[in-house]
């Protein structure tokens, strides 16, 4: 286990501060009060730097904070992006752009818990720090598309996915895809980590799966519908 301040919240704080960072952008679900990130976004943006985050305001009892908070970020010359209609937000990514020499080179944070320094010290959560630039790409077409448009994003072309439109097909194709590996005698192994697992597009391909013999093994913090361990059904 690592720590957030001295990972996540290091990162922000250190490219708000650099003076060859160029941008940074965001998607907030839940920032939490006092947050450090956001301090970091006041002064990158009261230091010039091109601060854009996109902020879901509906998240659950946390909605007149992020008003709050987005608001101090426009005041130091920031722009925020509220939200797509009909739409809810969960990504949990940021951007930052940094001159390295005479070429812009793009860094990544993507992580499966909020930007909320707090309840990073309850929840066991993952992140990822990247340079790589398919990735780095991906992610700066996500936030062309969330900060330009007013549809929810179609899909990304390299290697990241996003719903609503993307993901679920995507997610159905590896599953099968692990299933088909199985069923041809080369093993198969699906690992996942999600706060709940309910659609049953996605828990019917895992039965099937596991009937073909694939090793499948979740993590998921909170509503499941998938029954592990059922004879002829979920066994694997």
């Amino acid at each position: 286990f690592e720590s957030f301040d001295a990972t996540v919240v290091r990162f922000f704080k250190e490219a708000a501060t650099d003076p060859d960072v160029t941008a940074i952008k965001m998607t907030v679900y839940r920032a939490g009060e006092r947050s450090p990130i956001v301090a970091a976004l006041v002064d990158a943006a009261a230091a010039g730097k091109d601060v854009v985050v996109f902020v879901e305001l509906k998240a659950r009892f946390d909605e007149e904070r992020n008003i709050g908070w987005a608001k101090r970020v426009e005041e130091a010359g920031g722009r925020v992006v509220y939200g797509l209609v009909g739409v809810k937000n969960h990504a949990k990514v940021a951007l930052v752009v940094r001159r390295d020499g005479k070429r812009l080179r793009r860094y990544v944070h993507a992580g499966t818990g909020n930007y909320n320094a707090q309840t990073a010290k309850l929840y066991t959560d993952f992140s990822l720090m990247t340079s790589d630039e398919d990735l780095t790409a991906d992610v700066q077409d996500l936030f062309n598309e969330l900060t330009g448009s007013s549809r929810a994003p179609s899909q990304l072309t390299r290697c990241c996915l996003i719903s609503p439109k993307q993901l679920l097909p995507e997610l159905l194709s590896r599953i099968e895809r692990e299933a088909a590996h199985a069923r041809s005698g080369r093993g198969g192994h699906i690992r996942m980590k999600v706060n709940g697992l309910s659609e049953p597009e996605v828990v019917s391909a895992l039965f099937r799966a596991s009937q073909d013999g694939v090793r499948v093994e979740l993590v998921v913090r909170s509503v499941c519908t998938l029954r592990p361990g059922v004879t002829g059904t979920s066994e694997n």
